[in-house]
């Protein structure tokens, strides 16, 4: 089956966010059009969204990159998502005393999914999926907040953060089972702190006196993200494209 732009541009962002990118990765368009059977012209397409969500860098004679965030770009990125989930919290919590208090629950409940999911990957072993969970926590909750431009916004944000943490992030390494070499890993977000913040969520839901603690959570959440980055270590190390865009079991 072709895929379309839109199955590409996705893959190459989940690859990025699953950390299978790092930063610096030569994203050559014959290379790809290879790795998704389709022609250098279409990739060309979709390299050119990237660099607009700036997730790629087009340089000329060059061709095209992973960005490799600097550290002003890393605090920027911080600090907008700080503006924009604070605002996002409010409005999904804002749905309790409405019509809409039954859906929320769904969405609470989606939430708590989401962190089963995250913990359970995490204990197997698979720092790339859970990775992939600990993103989809907050864009689960950007969704189901009704505002569809700062969901927009902060999907971009996302992705982004996945490149900063490859980047300034402290490195650990673990053996996944039935793997024999050990694999290089980052850390995004911590499920007690996604925990935290669903019960206050849940408790804003019902009461509205509590959703400045919600707020004041997810800016602490987001607040210690960036305050476990390290901007003075050495950038993540290269890879082989083939290997990072390979389908994932």
């Amino acid at each position: 089956m072709t895929l379309s732009d839109d199955d590409i541009h996705q893959r190459l962002i989940e690859a990025i966010i699953d950390q299978r990118l790092p930063p610096g990765t030569r994203l050559g368009e014959d290379k790809l059009g290879q790795a998704f059977g389709v022609s250098r012209t279409r990739i060309r397409q979709v390299l050119i969204r990237l660099a607009q969500e700036q997730v790629v860098t087009l340089q000329p004679n060059k061709g095209a990159s992973v960005a490799e965030p600097t550290v002003d770009e890393a605090r920027e990125v911080f600090e907008a998502r700080c503006v924009i989930e604070a605002l996002l919290v409010q409005r999904f919590v804002a749905r309790g005393a409405g019509p809409q208090a039954a859906q929320l629950e769904a969405d609470l409940q989606a939430l708590a999914d989401c962190i089963e999911a995250e913990e359970a990957a995490r204990q197997g072993g698979d720092h790339a999926m859970a990775l992939r969970h600990s993103g989809n926590f907050h864009l689960l909750l950007a969704d189901a907040s009704g505002h569809h431009t700062f969901a927009g916004f902060l999907r971009k944000l996302v992705s982004r953060t996945s490149l900063i943490l490859m980047s300034y992030a402290p490195v650990s390494l673990s053996r996944p089972v039935g793997q024999a070499a050990p694999v290089r890993w980052v850390q995004a977000c911590r499920c007690d702190e996604h925990r935290g913040l669903l019960d206050a969520l849940r408790q804003a839901s019902t009461d509205a006196r509590a959703t400045p603690k919600a707020v004041a959570l997810m800016t602490e959440h987001l607040a210690h993200i960036e305050a476990g980055l390290c901007f003075s270590q050495p950038l993540t190390p290269r890879c082989a494209l083939g290997e990072a865009l390979a389908e994932r079991a």
